[in-house]
């Protein structure tokens, strides 16, 4: 039994990567039935860490196709046919797509294709920056959704979601959840206070930490507006570092309409912008925030807010179904968009050791459940079926 599978968005820094990486790595030590061959552009795969006891297949694009796939792109027909066709002759017996985002046709190969959310049709105007990238985004999806053998997204809230919208029975649509990479667990006070020191915070700050990445929809601008108030209400006021890519992310960034956002409210003294970090770094400030702060306004499982609970952090998230589904009680929440309410409950927060441990502890052992060993038996699962039947 030979399996293809989409790598091409491997090197991807944001959650389609993470979880290409993490459920396929497992998935291919897991299944010793069958052999797994990675389909990739020549470029990407000089970054690419493969797992032992998997095959490649590369194809030479023109350009990358996470760049090309970009928010402000679209990919060249003619590497759309040429990665296409290689996968159509290399006579798979299923062609798994870990994501729409990276979606190309593939004639005579059954296909299991993972939708992770509505996004960008939910919420267009943030995410999409022209009415032609959204028409094209729409027939990709629409597209990919029509052919495919076996869909799965990735929680029970995305799926309820894409049932209702693309009038799928429930039971064509499987879940393969997420979970945190091993990096992301409780550290020792000294990693870090070291590493505080090399994003310009000393070794005793109190911070805020929002990560997950600056784009639209993560509503960076409500934190904000949250933090400047709670700054008037709280002595000493602590910090709020904003990790994420601010140049070069391939998803719509709003980095200029935070760096406004900023000046406007005055706060450029306390807010720290160090950029991307790597996970071991993240790893860390996850670990010594006083809270982490996800404000989003619509998420498919929400992987941040688990690595921050899993790293024992209490978390402050925006009340929407993913969050609500793997967080449940062991989180505190507050009306997406609302900054006033936000404020309230970071005051109410900060104002409690007492209650900062026990939504760290408890936080921490609900998102336990969560292993990629999981995902990939569903995954598993899924491929059997469509490759044997």
């Amino acid at each position: 039994m030979r399996i293809g599978v989409d790598a091409t968005s491997w090197v991807n820094r944001r959650g389609y990567g993470r979880f290409t990486r993490n459920a396929f790595a497992r998935l291919v030590d897991v299944d010793r039935e069958a052999t797994y061959v990675f389909v990739i552009d020549e470029e990407s795969a000089r970054s690419a860490d493969f797992p032992a006891g998997a095959d490649r297949l590369m194809v030479k694009l023109s350009r990358p196709p996470a760049e090309a796939a970009s928010a402000h792109s679209n990919r060249p027909p003619a590497d759309l046919l040429r990665v296409g066709v290689a996968a159509s002759r290399a006579r798979f017996d299923a062609l798994v797509f870990p994501s729409v985002y990276t979606y190309f046709p593939s004639i005579g190969v059954p296909t299991i294709v993972g939708v992770h959310d509505l996004i960008a049709a939910d919420f267009p105007e943030l995410t999409l920056p022209t009415r032609r990238a959204r028409i094209l985004w729409e027939v990709k999806q629409r597209t990919a959704v029509r052919l495919a053998r076996r869909l799965f997204t990735v929680s029970e809230s995305a799926r309820r979601d894409l049932s209702s919208r693309f009038r799928i029975p429930v039971d064509r649509l499987a879940v393969v959840p997420e979970a945190p990479d091993r990096v992301f667990s409780p550290r020792s006070r000294p990693e870090i206070h070291s590493m505080l020191g090399t994003i310009g915070l000393a070794a005793e700050s109190r911070y805020l930490l929002h990560a997950g990445g600056i784009s639209p929809h993560k509503d960076v601008e409500t934190l904000l507006a949250a933090f400047a108030e709670l700054r008037r209400t709280v002595d000493p006021a602590p910090k709020l570092v904003v990790a994420g890519a601010l140049h070069g992310d391939s998803y719509l960034s709003s980095a200029s309409s935070v760096h406004a956002r900023i000046e406007e409210l005055g706060i450029g003294d306390d807010v720290l912008l160090p950029g991307f970090v790597p996970d071991a770094t993240l790893a860390c400030l996850y670990a010594g925030a006083a809270a982490v702060v996800l404000p989003s306004l619509a998420e498919g499982f929400g992987l941040p807010a688990v690595e921050a609970a899993a790293c024992g952090a209490p978390v402050v998230l925006s009340d929407i179904p993913a969050h609500r589904e793997t967080l449940g009680n062991e989180a505190i929440f507050f009306p997406p968009r609302d900054a006033v309410a936000l404020a309230e409950r970071l005051g109410q927060l900060l104002g409690s050791d007492m209650l900062r441990r026990s939504l760290a502890e408890r936080g921490r052992q609900r998102v336990a459940r969560y292993t990629w060993d999981a995902s990939a038996m569903a995954l598993q699962e899924l491929v059997h079926e469509v490759a044997g039947g």
